[in-house]
Parts: structure tokens; sequence; C-alpha cells
């Protein structure tokens, strides 16, 4: 039985299963923060009394975005190591390249690698700021 069809199934739904969540969970967190927004300082101040760690909760991660960045920065280094490497140093037809066992692994692993390179450096930079 052939499963390429199953899981494209799969994954299709998945897809559309998690964007349905991440809007959902969306649509709580502004109506969070809108029920934040209403509230009187003195009941604000008394949620703080009982957790002083909520602002911190509440309050996007900063560098969210750094990591992103870096993440993208590092598969794109890694998909043109690859693009060069397979241009420039591997003789013969884009077939045989694709093919070959070993170069596979290259193709996969080095924007893997990359990216878990650039997440590291995001997590240096992260540290040194804080």
């Amino acid at each position: 039985m052939e499963l390429t069809p199953v899981l494209i199934v799969a994954t299709i739904f998945y897809f559309i299963y998690a964007l349905a969540a991440r809007i959902a969970t969306r649509k709580e967190r502004q109506n969070f923060f809108d029920i934040m927004a209403t509230m009187d300082p003195t009941t604000l101040l008394a949620y703080k009394e009982i957790n002083p760690q909520w602002e911190v909760m509440v309050k996007k991660n900063p560098y969210s975005a750094l990591r992103t960045a870096c993440l993208l920065l590092g598969l794109g280094i890694g998909l043109v190591v690859v693009w060069v490497g397979l241009s420039f140093f591997y003789p013969g037809t884009l077939r045989e390249i694709m093919y070959d066992g070993v170069n596979g692994f290259l193709i996969l692993g080095s924007p893997l690698l990359f990216a878990g390179l650039g997440l590291l450096v995001a997590y240096l930079i992260e540290r040194k700021k804080s």
C-alpha cells in the first residue's frame, strides 16, 4: 500500500487544524487584552499583589523576532551552501545528484545544521543582552 496519499491528507488536515488553533488562541488573547484595558487600576494592582509575575507572563517575549530572524538566516545560509556545493563541486546532472545517498543527506542536513547554528547565535545574543 502506498502511504504517500495518506501522508498528504494527514499533513493538509494537520495544517488546517494548526491554523484554526492559532486563530482561536489569538482571539482568546485579544479578549484578555480587551478585558485588561477596561479594568480599573485598583483591580490591576490587586492582581499584581496576588501574582507579582503577571506582568511578565502577559508581555510578549522581545526576543522572538530575533529567534525567527536567526532561524531563517541560518536556513538561507544552509540552502546557499547546498546550492553552491551542488552547482560547483559535483559533476553530473541534477537527477544523479539528487539520487546519490550522501548528497541527499547533505541537501537535508545543511539547512537544518545552519538553522540550529542560527538559533544558537540567537541564544548567545539574548544571553549577552540580559
